[in-house]
């Protein structure tokens, strides 16, 4: 008895699926996210090929739109964004082949364009990388490509911001709060909640990020033993991401 078509077609995207998601370990990067600025002109990324087979690999800034809740979508048309960063940042180099264990260092150089309204300019970078598989008597080859998009934000000089913690509310060993932005930049940095009687960090969130786009960046923390402790809550910011604000809040 023959398998229904539909079967066939669902062990063969099983296998595809599972493909893929195996070779997304085979290229590791150095960091999550990168910022250029006029006095910040340079700035790199580490990729790493930790396959046993050879990578081909290309890199390009692509556009984003950002909604108010901060997700993330590539944009589908062909024409730049208002707040492209793509014409503000030169890589090197564009493409390169990675040997087994080998790791290549991308750069990403500050541009600044002539006429270009003060601002930040967003985008992703796109590192595409494919594998040559072996040679096989198989009719059809299937050759997986991983695309690590990761965000760019450039700035071409110093923007207001302000921030600040709102609506705090303590649900069983749940601390739940909003960080609060009105301003033209991004933020990134570290929000950790502190037992203000000890000093001890209870709970921390690293790399929290929240775009100009999205006035309001929802968070949730677990207290355990010091949910009925006064806490302070603080926010600091990266200084590898263009900014030293510091914030904080006692939360009674």
């Amino acid at each position: 008895m023959k398998k229904p078509r539909s079967m066939v077609r669902s062990v063969i995207l099983f296998f595809l699926l599972n493909t893929v998601v195996i070779n997304a370990y085979s290229i590791s990067i150095s960091t999550r996210r990168l910022y250029l600025d006029p006095n910040n002109n340079s700035t790199s990324i580490r990729v790493h090929n930790m396959d046993p087979v050879n990578q081909n690999c290309e890199v390009q800034i692509n556009d984003v739109a950002i909604n108010t809740e901060g997700h993330i979508e590539l944009t589908t048309n062909d024409k730049a964004t208002e707040n492209s960063a793509k014409p503000l940042v030169r890589l090197a180099p564009r493409r390169f082949t990675l040997t087994t264990a080998e790791h290549q260092m991308i750069k990403l150089l500050y541009r600044r364009k002539p006429g270009l309204t003060n601002g930040e300019y967003q985008g992703v970078l796109a590192i595409k990388c494919t594998s040559k598989p072996e040679e096989s008597n198989l009719p059809v080859t299937i050759i997986p490509a991983l695309v690590h998009n990761v965000p760019v934000i450039v700035r071409t000089g110093r923007l207001p911001i302000q921030a600040e913690f709102v609506s705090p509310t303590i649900n069983g060993n749940k601390l739940q709060v909003d960080l609060k932005i009105q301003g033209e930049r991004s933020l990134t940095g570290d929000v950790t909640i502190i037992d203000s009687a000890s000093g001890d960090v209870i709970a921390e969130q690293k790399h929290v990020s929240t775009y100009a786009q999205q006035p309001v960046h929802k968070l949730e923390f677990t207290l355990g033993k010091y949910k009925n402790t006064p806490l302070l809550i603080k926010f600091t910011e990266d200084p590898k991401m263009g900014g030293d604000l510091v914030i904080q809040r006692l939360i009674e």
